[in-house]
């Protein structure tokens, strides 16, 4: 949802109870994610940059462009390739645990 008058824009993104918080700052084009989690949904927030490539689940999008709102409900495979100078913000119902981060099957 977007509030915006005169003084500002105000992007409402995420509705939820999030255990965790977190902001991503992209240095170099790299796929962020490449994973999927059996015991946490996400929400991500592109607020500045470019999405290269954005797969979630079996579906592939291209050339996205901030602002941007990316659900990632748990199971769901995720990676994003992203520009250098994007800047993502996510929310996540559990707290980041490295053995609910699960590879893809190749």
């Amino acid at each position: 949802m977007i509030h915006k008058d005169k003084r500002r824009t105000i992007y409402d993104w995420a509705n939820g109870n999030f255990k965790s918080l977190k902001v991503v700052y992209v240095d170099e084009p790299i796929a962020i994610g490449d994973h999927y989690h059996k015991n946490k949904d996400e929400v991500f927030f592109l607020a500045v940059g470019h999405i290269k490539e954005l797969v979630l689940g079996d579906k592939v999008k291209y050339n996205i462009d901030a602002p941007y709102v990316i659900n990632v409900p748990k199971n769901t495979y995720h990676k994003f390739i992203c520009i250098p100078g994007t800047i993502i913000f996510g929310g996540a119902t559990e707290r980041f645990d490295p053995q609910d981060e699960i590879k893809k099957d190749v």
